[in-house]
Parts: structure tokens; C-alpha cells; sequence
């Protein structure tokens, strides 16, 4: 297994586990919650979103298909739940 795709999948599961963790103490913060929206629930999506990564990386590498679009699309979702409510704390 190239080491990308072992670096995506285990990207993958701390985003899930990060997402879930912030679901769990989720304070209802009034910056986040209205201005990103970032409610238990959406941390929950974006735990599965992390999950289905992990293991859609791990089903593509089984199979031998490319991994690079889904390594690709991980990238994305990291940076965009990482900058829906980190950066917004950073002026609070």
C-alpha cells in the first residue's frame, strides 16, 4: 500500500474520531452554531463522512482502483471542516 493512502485512511478515522469527539461536547457556542452552523448534528455527518473514507480508500486499494480522486476529495472535506468553525474561534 503506497503511503498516501495509508496517511488518507488513517486522515480519514481522525477526522471521524476529532468530528465525533466535538459532537459529544458540542456547547452550542453562538458563533458556531449560527454563523458556520456547525451543530452536534453536522459534526456527526462529518464524522461519517470520515468513516466512509477511510473505508472507501482501504475497498479501493483491496480492489486495485485508483485512490487518488477519493485522497483528493479527503483533502477537501478536512479543509472545509477545519475552516468552518476553527477559524472562527480564532477572533472569539
Amino acid at each position: 500500500m503506497p503511503p498516501i493512502d495509508s496517511i488518507a485512511i488513517l486522515a480519514g478515522l481522525a477526522l471521524a474520531v476529532a468530528a465525533f469527539a466535538a459532537s459529544r461536547r458540542n456547547e452550542g457556542h453562538p458563533y458556531a452554531d449560527d454563523v458556520y452552523a456547525m451543530t452536534a448534528r453536522t459534526h456527526r455527518r462529518y464524522a461519517a463522512l470520515g468513516l466512509l473514507f477511510a473505508l472507501s480508500i482501504g475497498a479501493a486499494r483491496f480492489f486495485h482502483l485508483p485512490t487518488v480522486p477519493l485522497v483528493a476529495l479527503l483533502t477537501l472535506v478536512i479543509v472545509f471542516y477545519g475552516t468552518s468553525f476553527l477559524r472562527g474561534f480564532s477572533d472569539v
